[in-house]
């Protein structure tokens, strides 16, 4: 499926070396209309990605955040976009967001909290099928992802994607509809790693790696700008 937490990670190497210590979480909104409070991720990207980061990539509008892809790279074929929040240390709670994905074949969109290189849940949307949603957990450097059939076209319009974290399961919903529950995968707790929560949008170009999820990219050649839009992330303890 996609590369390693490692590989892809590069973009958390502004993450800091030494936790904090624990203190009371408090819950978050953000319109996404200004990047304010996060960090825009520029000059780097996971080697077997078919993009690297750019600012350029990550724009801010009147509804949110819009992340394109282009060719302003100088180390990959491809230029893409992602935002890291700038509060560290977050903790078990309900996660949400409001995407539209991208319909173009290899483009990826993604929302996720991550600990670098130890535990990572995930949503991503991928534009090779536009009606299924991917619900993930890393743990230990491995990734198990479940396929989620949705009820409508995730380029098409707003929809809400959130899971809820806890000590022993972790539930998916989408639109507010119980997806996924699993107790299977154990997570590192937050006392222990410092997690931080990410949105980002890439291309997938290498044919060898996993190709049947999220397809090989091609940039659109009838002028086209392949695009992920996010707005309103919340968190609450």
């Amino acid at each position: 499926m996609r590369p390693s937490t490692l590989l892809r990670s590069l973009s958390f190497a502004l993450l800091a070396a030494n936790l904090t210590p624990t203190y009371a979480r408090s819950s978050f909104y953000e319109s996404l209309t200004s990047h304010d409070n996060f960090i825009v991720a520029d000059g780097y990207g996971p080697d077997r990605w078919g993009c690297s980061f750019t600012d350029s990539e990550v724009h801010e509008m009147d509804y949110g955040t819009r992340i394109t892809i282009g060719r302003d790279s100088d180390l990959k074929p491809y230029s893409c976009g992602e935002l890291i929040y700038r509060k560290e240390d977050l903790g078990y709670g309900h996660y949400s967001i409001d995407m539209i994905a991208s319909d173009v074949v290899g483009h990826v969109t993604s929302f996720f909290l991550i600990a670098n290189g130890d535990t990572e849940i995930d949503v991503e949307l991928t534009g090779l099928n536009n009606r299924i949603g991917w619900m993930n957990v890393w743990h230990n450097n491995r990734q198990n992802p479940i396929s989620i059939d949705l009820p409508f076209d995730t380029s098409r319009g707003w929809h809400n994607y959130s899971f809820e974290w806890r000590r022993r399961y972790i539930v998916w919903s989408v639109d507010g509809k119980v997806v996924l529950n699993r107790t299977d995968i154990p997570t590192t707790n937050p006392d222990d790693t410092n997690y931080r929560l990410v949105i980002n949008s890439w291309t997938q170009i290498n044919p060898e790696y996993n190709i049947e999820w999220a397809g090989r990219f091609k940039y659109p050649g009838n002028g086209k700008v392949p695009q992920a839009r996010f707005r309103n992330m919340r968190y609450r303890p």
